[in-house]
């Protein structure tokens, strides 16, 4: 493995670490929790409609993300065209801030008040090509659920 690949591998690594991290640090902040488990059938159901969209072409890339320079990234339901750098979610959120689509259930589409966000990490790739190695940065799959939509994802993991 050339150096350029080593080095790639070694952001790669710093950025999966990074965007773990902003999800132990958010949790703690939203009064959540943190933990490994396995995806429900929500998630599961969120991340098979992040991969069709990036295969159809129907989800991109925030232009600030760079192939060659991995960073944590980010991938909401309710702001499904793009997989977004930090600040680009940052300002995402800020547009939905006090708005009915902040209250709305990824799921079901439910207004609730009480609302649990919900994450799946996906780690970064680095691909070993001749000349010029690339990478896909980690992303973080973020996404809210009302009370039932939350105890039926529970339920059927």
């Amino acid at each position: 493995m050339n150096t350029a690949t080593l080095a790639l591998l070694d952001q790669a690594d710093a950025a999966v670490n990074e965007s773990l991290n902003a999800f132990r640090t958010f949790a703690h902040r939203t009064g959540g929790t943190y933990g490994s488990s396995r995806p429900g059938p929500i998630a599961e159901h969120f991340l098979a409609q992040l991969h069709n969209g990036i295969h159809s072409d129907t989800i991109g890339f925030c232009p600030h993300l760079s192939p060659t320079a991995p960073e944590p990234s980010f991938w909401a339901p309710w702001a499904s065209g793009k997989i977004r750098c930090k600040n680009c979610m940052n300002r995402a959120h800020e547009r939905i801030k006090n708005t009915p689509e902040n209250h709305r259930c990824d799921r079901c589409r439910r207004r609730t008040i009480t609302m649990h966000t919900n994450g799946v990490q996906l780690p970064a790739v680095v691909l070993d090509i001749p000349g010029r190695p690339l990478s896909l940065p980690p992303v973080a799959v973020t996404y809210g659920l009302c009370p039932p939509c939350k105890q039926l994802d529970q339920t059927a993991a």
